[in-house]
C-alpha cells in the first residue's frame, strides 16, 4: 500500500493513521473520499498529494452544512481539487457552505479547480478568481446560486477554461480586464440565462 499511487474511494471515509509517519507517501491522486476525511490528520500523512477530489452528500429534507472548506488546504502541494455535493436541492437557495473563509484556504500553486453542489453565492468567487495559478475552473450542478454574477475589474489572470453547467443563472455582468486569458468558455443546461459576458472572447470560443 506505501507504493500506492491512485486511489478511488467513491464517498467512504479513510481510517483516522493509528501510527506517525507517511501513511501514503507516493500517492499523488485521491479521489472520492468523503468531506469528513478531509483532516489534517489524513491528509497531513500524504505529503505527495497533487490531486484531490472529495464529495459530501445532504440529508433529504434537512438543512446541513458541511464543513469541507474548514479545512485549510493551503499547505499541501495540490494542483487539482474537486468538492462536489453529490445530492444538491435545486429548490432550497441555502448554501451548503455559507461562505468561503478566504483565497488562503486554496493551495496558492493551484492550477484546476471544480466544485459542484454548494449554492454558494456569486460574491464568493472574488475569491477565488485571485488563485493566481488557475488555468481551468469548472462550476457545475448549482455550485452558484443567485441569478446575477458581478464579476470585479480583475481576476482570473491566468484561467484558460471555464465551464459553467447547470446554473441558474440570469445576468452575467463584468468588465474587459475580467479573464484577460480565457481561451474557452462553455456554458451548458443555464437556461435561464439571459445576459452572458464574454469579455476578450470571441464568439467561436464559447462553446454551448
Amino acid at each position: 500500500m506505501r507504493e500506492l499511487r491512485h486511489l478511488q474511494v467513491m464517498g467512504s471515509n479513510l481510517p483516522n493513521p493509528n501510527s506517525e509517519g507517511a501513511l501514503l507517501p507516493n500517492l499523488s491522486t485521491l479521489l472520492g473520499i468523503s468531506a469528513h476525511s478531509c483532516t489534517e490528520e489524513i491528509l497531513g500523512r500524504i505529503p505527495n498529494l497533487k490531486k484531490l477530489g472529495f464529495q459530501g452528500e445532504l440529508a433529504l429534507d434537512a438543512v446541513e452544512t458541511l464543513c469541507c472548506f474548514n479545512q485549510v488546504f493551503n499547505s499541501y502541494r495540490l494542483k487539482s481539487l474537486k468538492c462536489v455535493i453529490v445530492n444538491p436541492n435545486p429548490t432550497s437557495h441555502q448554501a451548503v457552505v455559507p461562505a468561503l473563509p478566504g483565497v488562503s484556504i486554496f493551495p496558492s500553486g493551484l492550477k484546476k479547480l471544480t466544485l459542484g453542489g454548494l449554492s454558494l453565492g456569486w460574491e464568493n468567487m472574488s475569491m477565488i478568481a485571485c488563485i493566481g495559478n488557475l488555468e481551468v475552473l469548472k462550476l457545475r450542478c448549482y455550485a452558484f446560486r443567485e441569478p446575477v454574477w458581478q464579476t470585479s475589474e480583475r481576476g482570473f489572470m491566468n484561467l484558460r477554461f471555464l465551464l459553467i453547467e447547470d446554473m441558474d443563472l440570469e445576468y452575467w455582468k463584468g468588465s474587459e480586464s475580467f479573464l484577460p486569458d480565457l481561451q474557452c468558455l462553455t456554458v451548458s443546461h443555464c437556461y435561464k440565462l439571459k445576459e452572458r459576458f464574454l469579455g476578450s472572447l470571441k464568439k467561436s470560443q464559447v462553446l454551448k
